[in-house]
């Protein structure tokens, strides 16, 4: 599942002087799990737990050959009353709550980023090259 909005974040860095754009890119990953018993005669004692796992993926503005995920270890999670079903994206519901933290983490992740790209982006050189 998307996050409503997904958060993106550009910049350019420069290599052999030219201009190479990248754009990042924040999605959540959301699991869903009931917890919890449903007896009869009982009062519901279900939870629907959610983990969502924030995704950043990089794509190259002059092609694919450098697009792929760059980081997936920003975590959030919580729970509701009741069963987790199918129409019900729990965690879809609450992702907005931490859109400014997303949107921080996508950033820090860019910046900790460019050494990874100005190193790949020399490789694609060399390789094209020879």
């Amino acid at each position: 599942m998307a996050l409503a909005a997904a958060a993106t974040h550009n910049v350019s860095v420069e290599h052999h002087g030219n201009q190479v754009g990248a754009t990042y890119t924040a999605r959540a990953d959301i699991r869903t799990k009931t917890i919890g018993a449903k007896t009869p005669n009982r009062m519901d004692n279900q939870r629907c737990q959610w983990t969502a796992t924030i995704v950043v993926d990089r794509k190259l503005d002059h092609g694919p050959a450098l697009a792929r995920t760059v980081s997936s270890d920003k975590q959030f999670s919580g729970s509701e009353a009741g069963a987790c079903t199918p129409g019900r994206q729990s965690g879809e519901r609450n992702m907005a709550q931490y859109q400014d933290k997303i949107e921080a983490h996508l950033i820090a992740v860019a910046e900790a980023d460019r050494a990874p790209l100005l190193a790949e982006l020399d490789s694609v050189r060399a390789l094209a090259s020879n």
